[in-house]
């Protein structure tokens, strides 16, 4: 367990949050064959919350992987406030700020007397 990095560890975490919140079960080779121990031992410590609270309020420390740390915010609003601060903001449906479409151009209308020259006009097919 101890050749695991941070990233297999919050792999981990993962699927025991998903395996606690109904998913499939936390199995399998590799590094999932430390599960049970992982489980095990962050279920032990103090700011330990609950599996289906694993990036909500609590985390995988950066520097020491094995330690559970509370979170002040969760991914998901730290997510939502990068995205806030990156992205421009878009026109609203409901405002003028939408371009507006040109009216279609009509095509004059026929007169009557046109429209009976073109159809008395011999084809080819009737020479």
């Amino acid at each position: 367990m101890d050749k695991l990095t941070r990233r297999n560890i919050r792999y981990i975490c993962f699927r025991l949050k998903s395996e606690a919140q109904g998913g499939v079960k936390a199995v399998g080779d590799g590094i999932m064959e430390h599960v049970e121990e992982v489980k095990e031992h962050m279920s032990e410590q103090a700011d330990f919350g609950g599996w289906d609270k694993f990036g909500v309020t609590w985390d995988v420390d950066e520097k020491a992987y094995l330690v559970v740390v509370t979170l002040r915010r969760s991914h998901e609003s730290a997510w939502n406030k990068v995205i806030a601060r990156k992205a421009k903001d878009l026109p609203s449906a409901i405002t003028d700020e939408l371009p507006k479409e040109e009216p279609k151009k009509e095509e004059p209308k026929k007169k009557s007397w046109q429209t009976k020259f073109r159809s008395t006009q011999p084809t080819k097919s009737s020479k």
